[in-house]
């Protein structure tokens, strides 16, 4: 005669069995489906109620879906040993044919695409099927019918296995929190404290001001898909507060995060109680409770929250600008802010320096316009890490004043030595990012600077393409048009590069019709042959035309430009109609394959001369 584990371990072998051994864990726990047919909801299939007729009222029912499925959360992991269905009796048997169980925890698709435990290929009328899943972990178990419209209809599922000793984690515990004003000292810190206590006596729950749309962000410090969110309201007083509350999730932080795509609204939360908020894989940073619409105090007695990391990193856009800084402290270049090397001994030689300079400055350019969430700043640990105390982070799209007069995003009380700090810029929009220590004498050393956002949509707009071009003479039909035609072709056969004679002090001028504060120019050199007679030209900015323009205030000596490339000039808000690129001093070819002038109007008016 055979033992039951024996019986069992047969079973296993064979794959299937018609019974099941063990507690049903099924019934502790929560489920969910693709659609609800009339009243037939999806805790019918664990009810505990076998019965297969449909009058019987105990069977679940989708609607005719495409991908009907049904999921039962079990509210913590376990190692399954088997799923038991019943069918129905009375009718349509055959609609579970070709259905899966799939067991894991993730929820993206709904659950579905968690590993696959088996593919039931039929249950005959009204009885039950059991599947051996072998010891498969996880949280959520799914029954779904892939590929094809179908009604799903069960009318029991039984579950047996044991609890994993993995626990499903909370990653809000390891994450950093902010809200948008404090009550008292009811700070956001408490949401994520493992304290589910719900009384306010108890010291554990958030509160803000009585704020419009106030807010709770919650930084989990990397990218994550966010399977469910679970909070925990106030048990003795005012839980209707959290009513109409949004659940956001993603990795902006405009408008303080609370732009970022909804999980779900929460339409009430009973006092005392905690819900649970599935958000489907939904990738995001931060995740935000935000009450919009109105004014009122949020309180949140716990917050926690499951998901896995996405495998996306939060990239960090400072790596790939282009640096610079005030001065120049031995080699201390100010790339070493950006070289991904958090070392701040100075010894290690991964920070920047400046001289000792009246409001010392470092800039990035990151080449196009962003909107920056956040900047983060490593200090000095060695020696002086004070010396960065009330530095401002300035970001915005212009060089006036080295970029220094662009809006504030951020002023640095202090940062420990040796240690980095995030500062929120809340998606200011801005091409350059300044870190600068105003109103003193005073080295500024960086030792990293980290900087998210995503671009904005705005474009750097070239304002080369609205002016008006001339040039000293005419070299075939290669006309100073060439130069602002958008094109950056640079070989001569393409017909895109201008061209002069071999004048003495050869020169182009652009007249942009109004007054500018131009940031940058960026030329296009020749790239088939003769690159270095751009060597030694100058940019020169200004509104007068004496000297065709080249008397004008020099930007930029031009070193030299490599064959085919393009190099730009920081113009640090120079303010001019007339652009002029002109080599002085000697008899050459200027030859221009594209010119782009970034900038903004300026105040003045052009001065005319009625002489």
């Amino acid at each position: 005669m055979r033992t039951p584990a024996v019986a069992f371990a047969l079973l296993i072998v064979l794959g299937q069995t018609t019974c099941s051994f063990g507690t049903n864990i099924a019934r502790g726990g929560q489920v969910t489906q693709s659609s609800l047919y009339g009243n037939a909801v999806p805790e019918r299939a664990i009810d505990g109620n076998h019965a297969s007729i449909w009058s019987a009222g105990s069977c679940t029912h989708t609607q005719n879906d495409h991908k009907p499925w049904w999921r039962l959360d079990l509210l913590k992991m376990y190692k399954i040993n088997t799923v038991t269905i019943t069918n129905r009796k009375d009718c349509c048997h055959q609609r579970l044919n070709g259905a899966e169980i799939r067991i894991g925890n993730s929820l993206n698709d709904n659950g579905n695409a968690n590993p696959r435990c088996a593919v039931i290929s039929s249950i005959g009328a009204g009885t039950s099927e059991t599947f051996v899943c072998n010891g498969m972990e996880g949280r959520y178990i799914n029954i779904v019918i892939p590929g094809r419209k179908e009604y799903l209809t069960l009318c029991e599922v039984e579950v047996t296995g044991q609890p994993s000793g993995t626990n499903i984690a909370n990653i809000a515990r390891g994450g950093q929190v902010t809200q948008s004003s404090l009550y008292g000292n009811a700070v956001p810190e408490r949401a994520i404290d493992g304290n589910h206590a719900s009384m306010w006596s108890a010291g554990s729950c958030t509160h803000t001001q009585n704020d419009h749309k106030p807010w709770w962000r919650l930084d989990l410090l990397e990218i994550y898909k966010i399977n469910t969110v679970t909070i925990t309201n106030r048990k003795d007083c005012c839980h209707q507060r959290l009513d109409g509350a949004e659940i956001r999730i993603g990795n902006s932080l405009n408008d303080n995060g609370n732009a970022n795509p909804r999980c779900a609204v929460i339409s009430s939360i009973g006092a005392g109680t905690s819900e649970t908020f599935v958000c489907n894989g939904m990738e995001g940073r931060y995740i935000n409770i935000v009450i919009p619409g109105r004014k009122e105090y949020l309180t949140l007695c716990e917050v926690e929250v499951t998901g896995q990391p996405s495998g996306t990193k939060i990239a960090n856009i400072a790596r790939g600008g282009q640096v610079t800084q005030s001065s120049l402290y031995g080699n201390a270049v100010p790339e070493r802010a950006i070289d991904g090397n958090h070392a701040s001994m100075w010894s290690a030689g991964s920070c920047t320096h400046t001289q000792n300079d009246h409001k010392p400055w470092w800039r990035l350019d990151l080449l196009e316009i962003y909107k920056i969430n956040t900047v983060t700043i490593t200090n000095r640990k060695d020696c002086c890490h004070q010396r960065l105390d009330g530095a401002e982070i300035r970001i915005g799209n212009s060089l006036n004043d080295n970029g220094n007069a662009n809006p504030r995003c951020a002023v640095i009380s202090s940062i420990g030595a040796g240690t980095s700090e995030t500062f929120v810029c809340n998606g200011m929009e801005g091409r350059y990012i300044n870190i600068v220590i105003p109103g003193r004498k005073e080295y500024l050393t960086l030792c990293e600077v980290e900087v998210t956002g995503q671009p904005s949509g705005t474009k750097i707009a070239n304002i080369a393409r609205g002016g008006q071009v001339t040039q000293s003479s005419l070299y075939g039909n290669a006309v100073p048009e060439r130069a602002i035609d958008g094109n950056h072709a640079s070989m001569w056969s393409a017909g895109s590069c201008t061209h002069t004679q071999n004048d003495h002090k050869p020169w182009w001028r652009l007249d942009l019709l109004e007054i500018y504060k131009i940031n940058t120019v960026t030329i296009t050199n020749r790239k088939d042959c003769c690159h270095q007679r751009l060597d030694g030209a100058e940019i020169r900015i200004g509104n007068s035309l004496n000297d065709n323009g080249n008397a004008n205030p020099r930007c930029a000596v031009i070193s030299s430009i490599g064959a085919g490339t393009s190099e730009t000039f920081v113009c640090n808000g120079m303010e001019g109609r007339y652009i002029n690129i002109v080599i002085p001093g000697r008899k050459e070819y200027l030859t221009l394959c594209e010119v782009e002038v970034s900038g903004t109007e300026s105040d003045d008016l052009p001065e005319y001369s009625c002489n």
